[in-house]
């Protein structure tokens, strides 16, 4: 692995002589798709990137996708970070909102099926991760670049296989898309979880207070934050809120090892159907794919990514399990769409206090993160707006897109009548997507000319399943969130 990616780091183009059949599939022409997306200068064009330095994560997560290169994107050396760091932020970018709503998803598969089918979904994601990381390797050799991003890798993949079509840069759109549409509805499961969490605080305060003026009230941060363009000083909320988010999931997990009910556990789910909403659940808590790429691209030795990758993911699926299957057994049928929602919050009594500040640290941790994850949608729609207004409007016209998001983001999660729903609806619909389906198509095109039948068969079956995953779960949701409304 060291011996194919140094010489990328050194500056090298120098092609792999096993992709040369590739290389010449996709230069033929007067003018090939790279050229389009990679000037002579090396960089790309404005018009057809995304920030290498804006990652999707999430996860959500600490949640955000965004949050591993929001903090790398400054403050870090020339020379890249270390195995150490990156371990760290690849468990913070697949830890946030997803985790403590697996509880929920254990609800409707049951302890045994939910620990099951979780184990089989953190395998696929991780192999995914893998697979896209390989992809983008192939392609910084075959176009003597040092880093892609996920829609570049998507476009100069596709093109592999279709060299001479617009398939290529739909594909780069449709990625976009995902991404954007993804992080959006993070942002609205952000709001959604802020207003549940905050209801029962200020309840157990012995004040009452409507979820939608709770909505209404936090909007009002929200914009003062997204209005703040500098990363660095929207990070040091997300520091604070990362050492929160870890004290939160620490005392969470205290509780319930603590208040186990195992007599009567459900094993299976009761209908067939309630599979379906738990993938989108269970999509939602591993798509944190957006950090994969630019923390790849910062590190000191890139090729011990994959290695990392698999043993630090292998941690954050241990700690999956355990919250998802734990939350199921202490709370069974009640469980609700977040685990703290769950939790004791009687502020008359002392014993209940810390459950009171688990949901105050945790409603810190999440609006810091929709600080970093915002990022990742404006970096996608601010540009594209921009160079449709005159440069002296560019200012207003910037602010106004950011509060006209959060609001947007306010208003749908105003109408949404459960936070369990909303998150299968954004993980069946978006990260099952981005997290599984992309990076299994990306990684056949890259290396179609390459590999045999039974190796292209897998891709196309994990694909599938994705797809599958996507349809079955997105309808299932849509439909009982029709009913709960």
């Amino acid at each position: 692995m060291a011996m194919e990616r140094e010489p990328l780091l050194s500056g090298d183009s120098t092609i792999d002589p096993g992709s040369e059949v590739v290389v010449r599939d996709f230069t033929a022409g007067k003018k090939s798709l790279a050229d389009s997306v990679i000037g002579k200068s090396g960089s790309y064009h404005e018009d057809s990137r995304v920030e290498s330095n804006v990652d999707s994560s999430g996860s959500d997560q600490l949640s955000t996708s965004l949050l591993s290169s929001a903090v790398l994107s400054y403050g870090r050396s020339s020379s890249g970070i270390s195995d150490a760091e990156t371990v760290i932020h690849i468990i913070k970018g697949n830890i946030g909102t997803g985790i403590i709503g697996l509880p929920f998803a254990f609800m409707y598969a049951g302890f045994a099926v939910g620990l099951a089918s979780m184990a089989a979904v953190c395998v696929i994601a991780i192999w995914c991760m893998l697979m896209l990381v390989r992809a983008s390797h192939r392609l910084c050799e075959l176009h003597g670049k040092r880093n892609l991003d996920y829609a570049s890798t998507a476009e100069l993949g596709i093109a592999l296989v279709f060299p001479d079509s617009r398939w290529p840069k739909i594909s780069r759109r449709v990625v976009n898309t995902f991404l954007l549409m993804t992080q959006l509805g993070f942002t609205t499961v952000y709001f959604v979880f802020i207003a549940k969490n905050m209801q029962q605080v200020v309840a157990a305060m012995r004040v009452q207070l409507d979820y939608h003026a709770l909505i209404g009230i936090f909007v009002i941060p929200l914009v003062a934050g997204v209005c703040i363009r500098d990363l660095k000083t929207t990070a040091i909320f997300s520091g604070i809120g990362n050492v929160l988010q870890v004290v939160s999931i620490v005392i969470i997990i205290v509780y319930l090892c603590t208040h186990m009910h195992w007599p009567g556990t459900r094993l299976y789910p009761k209908k067939a159907t309630d599979m379906a909403l738990f993938f989108g659940l269970a999509a939602f808590s591993v798509e944190g794919i957006g950090v994969v790429l630019p923390l790849e691209n910062d590190m000191k030795k890139p090729w011990h990514f994959p290695p990392l990758l698999v043993c630090s993911m292998g941690f954050v699926s241990t700690l999956f399990l355990l919250v998802g299957s734990l939350g199921f057994v202490c709370f069974g049928d009640e469980t609700q769409g977040s685990i703290t929602l769950n939790l004791p919050g009687g502020a008359s009594s002392a014993e209940h206090i810390p459950f009171i500040y688990v949901k105050l640290f945790y409603t810190f941790a999440i609006m810091s993160s929709y600080l970093v994850q915002f990022y990742v949608a404006i970096e996608i729609i601010e540009p594209f707006v921009l160079k449709r207004v005159q440069k002296s409007r560019h200012a207003i016209t910037g602010y106004s897109v950011r509060a006209g998001l959060v609001i947007g983001a306010a208003g749908l999660a105003a109408g949404v009548p459960d936070l369990g729903l909303f998150i299968s609806l954004v993980g069946a619909s978006g990260s099952s997507a981005l997290a599984i389906i992309f990076p299994a198509l990306i990684h056949l095109s890259v290396f179609w000319h390459e590999r045999g039948v039974l190796w292209k068969l897998r891709n196309v079956l994990i694909a599938i399943v994705g797809v599958l995953g996507m349809l079955s779960g997105t309808y299932a949701t849509v439909v009982q969130l029709i009913e709960e409304i």
